[in-house]
């Protein structure tokens, strides 16, 4: 029922199918659908999504979830690149953090990965409980991963909910902000771009799929919490997103403001930076302001932030916003 449900909604608003560029399976872990998942549900996305040849085909993998049998299924599908919720390969903080997999199994998918010359992508967690306590060693971990030859390293932050048993003991943003930057400066050294706030990239490895959605370009999404988005010209734009217990979404149409303020907040989560159409006095204030902070640089008529304004993006937006943009 939801592909109807899809296929009604894109024809409702002037839209339609056509040749893919890239397709992401995730949200959870689609590589527990094993073999089987690929004989049934390959065989669907290759009747009703017709990809080209070049379609960046990417499914996140649990390190505990695999096996070369099931890889090598979906690579018959189109699979070509791997995303790794890896999260750490400190055996203390997987411990801590109850995850499913060993770190045996971590370095397992790792050597497979490097052995067949997979383009593939790697998670790595910071703001981990005991993280200060425990003294973690992230460059030895980081050392440890880049063994492995990865092409892609997505960088996030726990997010914890208020009944995290370990809630006590996550670090304070201050010690997060420290590990942020420096795994960008130890990252950028090895000669990884930080393309994105959240992801390093080696040049010409950057998620092709994620940039669409940074781009605001058209993103179509099925499966519970997916969200679409489906922009109908440069003042308006549709986002739905799949309910959890039902075939059916939730709508949210965006108007000028809010495609404006979309397009300014991703551009600045990017190093390809924001153009604004026209640089005010205020603006240009605001910019010079950034610059004098080392947050970024404005030139070119473009302002690209650094990995210490991709720290302060929230902050940032707020001297947009009482600037009047």
């Amino acid at each position: 029922m939801s592909w109807e449900r899809h296929e009604l909604l894109l024809s409702q608003n002037s839209f339609k199918w056509a040749p893919l560029e890239t397709l992401y399976l995730g949200g959870g872990t689609p590589s527990l659908w094993g073999i089987q998942g690929s004989e049934y549900l390959g065989q669907w996305l290759t009747d009703r999504l017709i990809s080209s040849l070049n379609c960046e085909f990417t499914m996140e993998i649990d390190p505990g979830t695999w096996s070369p049998e099931m890889i090598e299924s979906w690579k018959s599908k189109g699979l070509n690149r791997i995303s790794i919720g890896t999260q750490t390969l400190d055996p203390n903080f997987i411990e801590i953090m109850d995850r499913s997999h060993t770190l045996h199994e971590s370095y397992e998918l790792l050597e497979y990965c490097q052995k067949n010359n997979w383009n593939y992508s790697l998670d790595f967690l910071l703001g981990l409980p005991y993280s200060r306590e425990k003294k973690r060693n992230i460059q030895k971990e980081l050392d440890s991963l880049l063994v492995y030859g990865p092409k892609h390293i997505s960088l996030y932050i726990l997010n914890a909910r208020s009944k995290y048993p370990h809630a006590q003991a996550l670090p304070d943003d201050e010690f997060i902000r420290e590990e942020y930057l420096f795994v960008s400066e130890y990252l950028r050294a090895k000669g990884f771009i930080h393309y994105e706030v959240s992801n390093f990239a080696l040049p010409g490895y950057e998620s092709k799929h994620n940039l669409k959605y940074w781009k605001s370009e058209a993103v179509a999404a099925l499966g519970p919490t997916g969200t679409g988005y489906l922009p109908k010209s440069a003042t308006e734009a549709l986002r739905y997103k799949w309910k959890v217990s039902q075939a059916d979404v939730e709508l949210e149409s965006l108007g000028s403001e809010e495609v404006l303020l979309e397009h300014i907040y991703l551009s600045l989560r990017t190093n390809m930076g924001w153009k604004p159409l026209q640089v005010s006095q205020k603006l240009l204030t605001v910019f010079q302001n950034w610059e004098a902070l080392n947050y970024g640089s404005f030139s070119g008529e473009i302002m690209q932030l650094n990995s210490l304004g991709f720290v302060m993006l929230d902050s940032l937006m707020d001297d947009l916003f009482r600037a009047g943009i």
